[in-house]
């Protein structure tokens, strides 16, 4: 084995400061700092990484702790070694080209969030929200009646969607001061659906494309299945890194800036109006396109909704293309998508609608329409926004309680957690997994190969059984 370590930049004098806890340490604050750096664009492709002698100081850690962070980050192959010059960071691995045979590999582990078998008290980090029995046989009734008047037997419909539901999504954007044309909205099959027809319709493989760091992990597959090259733009508590925003825009050129602006996944927050503005600048500044995914929109509380905005109501439609669904409100076996785009976009996106979206929605769309027809869509929204709400409270306490900082979210169906520096959130899970249950550590949301140490907990599926597993495994050390 090669040996890495550089006595001269070694302070052996001063005893190790890493903590064995979840395989963590000071070390990991280490790997932290690199790692953001990487992913931010501040460390790009063969740069050359600060010393061990000037990452120590900086950290204020030891020399040994930073020679076995640098050590560790070289056997994953985020960084390299030269001998007689330093560490420095690994181009990004090329995509494997069409011709070569090899299957794009994609990591599908955090899809076990939203396939799973786990039952519900068991499913702390499940994706779905899980209704009360009152709101699924509400769904029930609707359907039934949907299905009662039958349907067309032939055809796939109209090229953009059921007509009578584009019209009531326009009439429920128009309510919160947003007016568009029919023309502009498409029908898919989800709010994935929407976002993998606008993604083949502007990326090309091989193409810069910027996303949140922390984001959601359906973002990053769509991506990677399109080929795209992706940049990461740190998540503040108003909105993305404006700084760092401007600077990958100027280095890289990138073509499309995925965002949520309405409670993002995983971390519950929502754009500023400030900062959804200088987004608008820089996408003219830098011929941007900003995909907003709006999936959790409808979840966000009435009062907690001033001062805030989907980016499309600040930018006319120009720059900005929408996503929404019903998938999070009604349930993901009924959920209907739709896309909003002004004219730059719309004649493409509903070129690619008609290749990649083939296939009758007349069920779920006609289910969607008669929710928001006859008002029980807007009724039902209130209802899970006070269930939320209240089951935040609780769950926030319990967390309080055991000394786990909590990231205040403006609304949804998570909490996202922060277990402490030293703590690694995919250890932890593994630990959680070998009990039974199935939790989503930030390692999902979080560049490949990035330590961290927090989690997504679902509010409407974290049972008492789960926060005590979870308390006892914390308090190991």
């Amino acid at each position: 084995m090669t040996d890495l370590s550089y006595s001269a930049d070694q302070d052996t004098s001063k005893p190790s400061d890493d903590n064995p806890k979840f395989g963590g340490g000071r070390a990991v604050l280490v790997l932290r700092a690199v790692q953001d750096r990487i992913a931010n664009g501040t460390l790009v492709a063969d740069q050359r990484l600060p010393s061990i002698r000037a990452m120590a100081a900086e950290l204020n850690v030891s020399r040994d702790t930073v020679q076995r962070a640098y050590d560790r980050l070289v056997s994953s192959g985020q960084i390299y070694a030269r001998r007689g010059s330093g560490f420095y960071v690994s181009p990004p691995r090329t995509l494997p080209s069409p011709s070569s045979g090899n299957a794009l590999q994609i990591d599908l582990g955090a899809f076990q969030l939203i396939h799973s078998s786990h039952p519900a008290n068991r499913s702390p980090g499940s994706g779905a929200l899980f209704h009360k029995p009152s709101e699924i046989e509400e769904l029930n009734r609707v359907l039934k009646g949907v299905t009662a008047g039958g349907l067309r037997s032939s055809g796939y419909g109209d090229a953009a969607g059921y007509l009578p539901l584009r019209e009531q999504l326009r009439a429920k954007v128009a309510a919160d001061g947003i007016d568009v044309p029919v023309e502009s909205i498409i029908t898919t099959p989800g709010c994935v659906a929407g976002l993998g027809v606008v993604i083949r319709s502007l990326v090309r493989p091989g193409g810069t494309v910027l996303i949140e760091d922390p984001a959601s992990f359906a973002h990053v597959a769509s991506l990677l299945a399109q080929g795209a090259n992706i940049l990461r733009v740190p998540r503040l508590s108003d909105g993305p890194d404006i700084d760092v925003l401007r600077t990958l825009c100027e280095r890289h050129r990138p073509v499309v800036f995925l965002v949520s602006s309405l409670i993002q996944n995983p971390t519950g927050r929502c754009i500023s109006l400030h900062k959804a503005r200088q987004l608008i600048e820089i996408a003219a500044e830098f011929d941007l396109t900003l995909i907003d995914d709006a999936f959790n929109a409808d979840l966000l509380p009435l009062g907690s909704s001033r001062g805030l905005a989907p980016l499309m109501l600040l930018d006319n439609l120009d720059r900005v293309i929408h996503i929404g669904g019903s998938s999070r409100i009604l349930g993901p076996q009924i959920g209907a998508g739709y896309i909003i785009a002004g004219e730059r976009y719309i004649d493409m996106l509903r070129r690619f609608r008609l290749t990649h979206c083939l296939g009758s929605m007349q069920i779920q769309e006609r289910v969607f329409f008669r929710f928001l027809d006859e008002g029980l869509f807007r009724r039902r929204c209130e209802r899970i926004r006070a269930q939320l709400t209240e089951g935040a409270g609780a769950l926030r306490q319990h967390f309080n309680a055991m000394g786990v900082e909590v990231t205040t979210p403006v609304g949804g169906p998570h909490l996202w957690v922060d277990c402490g520096e030293r703590a690694d959130s995919s250890a932890i899970a593994k630990l959680m997994s070998a009990r039974g249950f199935l939790t989503a550590p930030g390692s999902y949301f979080r560049p490949p190969r990035m330590i961290s140490s927090e989690f997504r907990f679902n509010v409407t599926s974290t049972s008492e059984e789960s926060l005590s597993t979870f308390k006892e495994i914390l308090g190991r050390s």
